[in-house]
């Protein structure tokens, strides 16, 4: 008669202590990294499908059990999921593992400037201005650091699978030090031209590829593009034989033909989340060659 429930006890035990945690991630490319360094070990749940953007998403009740139940939910930054703030902030702090704030990331502080032209058209939005470019995931030697740091947290929650997550770890760093390589070999023969930016978006890969950059047209991704904006752009491009604008696929065509009328520049828009690329481990390495491919064609 004691045997049976002490048996039913021990089995609990065991799966309790045996369970792989629940882990759940916002974006495609944060998640694809997150399933890279738990393969083998549990699956991670995206949390942001289809084309849903981390800045205005509306989570369903669906989504926000998802979050209820995550041993553990992995996000880039308040700021930047402005969109999922408010289901941030109802999370346990044990539960919650945020990208930006991880010490020695290579962070880029986004433009501040001001002048009489711009003062009033822009006094409302500087309450809502991004002080730091949270685009981090197109500068691979975050995801590197990024990806050591969440091992640590993982091996802290679950021990058990300690030798599991440090193979992949040790496997992952292996493969983006080969997707660097490949990135570099691609947009080598490019450095000596010159890009600029529809925004702040690409920073992060600019910088990381030593690319010649002449402007951010607007100071920050959602900023309204201005007159004053596309004059001292267009002089600016002018100026230093700029050949390529690069932009997001939320800018509409008409604003980058607006900046490239009668002029030589070519213009590519480009998927930074890969939201058509399958979720997964691929997913990543697949986004950066995407990246690096559209810019190489930018400049040719």
């Amino acid at each position: 008669m004691t045997l049976r429930p002490l048996l039913m006890v021990t089995l609990l035990l065991s799966t309790n202590i045996f369970a792989a945690p629940n882990i759940v991630v916002s974006i495609k490319p944060i998640h694809s990294v997150v399933s890279n360094l738990t393969q083998g070990i549990t699956t991670p749940t995206l949390l942001l499908t289809k084309n849903q953007s981390p800045e205005h998403a509306y989570l369903k009740p669906s989504q926000l059990s998802l979050l209820t139940h995550a041993d553990l939910a992995v996000f880039i930054h308040p700021t930047f999921e402005s969109g999922l703030k408010k289901a941030m902030d109802n999370l346990n702090a044990n539960k919650k593992f945020i990208i930006g704030k991880l010490k020695n990331l290579h962070l880029i502080e986004n433009e501040v400037r001001e002048t009489p032209d711009e003062h009033h058209q822009h006094e409302a939005h500087h309450e809502h201005q991004e002080t730091v470019n949270y685009h981090l995931w197109l500068d691979i030697n975050n995801m590197q650091l990024f990806a050591k740091k969440l091992i640590e947290k993982l091996i802290e929650i679950d021990p058990e699978h300690q030798s599991n997550y440090t193979k992949n770890l040790n496997r992952f760093n292996q493969d983006l030090n080969k997707l660097k390589q490949a990135i570099n070999q691609k947009i080598s023969a490019y450095k000596t031209k010159v890009l600029a930016s529809y925004a702040n978006t690409f920073d992060y890969f600019t910088h990381a590829h030593q690319l010649k950059k002449s402007v951010n047209i607007t100071r920050y991704h959602g900023e309204k593009l201005s007159i004053f904006s596309i004059l001292k752009a267009k002089r600016i491009m002018k100026k230093t034989q700029t050949s390529c604008l690069l932009a997001t696929t939320e800018v509409p065509q008409k604003r980058i033909n607006l900046l490239t009328e009668d002029s030589n520049i070519q213009s590519q828009n480009i998927d930074i989340i890969g939201f058509n690329i399958p979720r997964g481990t691929q997913h990543y390495a697949k986004l950066m060659h995407n990246i690096a491919d559209k810019v190489a064609q930018c400049l040719k």
